[in-house]
């Protein structure tokens, strides 16, 4: 996966779930980026370690599940940090009934 075929992909995943940066003073394209080239990077690394294609597989759909933990544990902190304990679990379990397909 090339970084620039990476970049124009994130873009496209991002129409429908847009990344709030909440006026970080960071440059979104930049951090979009460094973010893809890291990745693209980390691509090549295992591509060229003769790992079979399941195993790829495996660790990269690892490695997008330990990610959204995070992300879901850096937002419940968040929202605890600001006071919004409810919230935080409020969004957990929101997140946790849209897994169930439930609304």
């Amino acid at each position: 996966m090339t970084e620039d075929t990476l970049l124009q992909l994130m873009v496209e995943v991002e129409k429908e779930d847009p990344i709030d940066y909440a006026n970080l003073p960071f440059d979104d394209a930049a951090l979009r980026q460094l973010a893809c080239k890291l990745i693209a990077e980390r691509s090549v690394q295992m591509e060229a370690s003769g790992m079979p294609v399941e195993a790829l597989l495996a660790t990269m759909w690892a490695s997008t599940a330990k990610l959204v933990l995070e992300n879901m544990v850096l937002n419940a902190r968040l929202l605890t940090l600001q006071g919004m304990p409810d919230d935080a679990r409020a969004l957990i379990e929101r997140i946790a009934r849209q897994s169930r397909g439930q609304p």
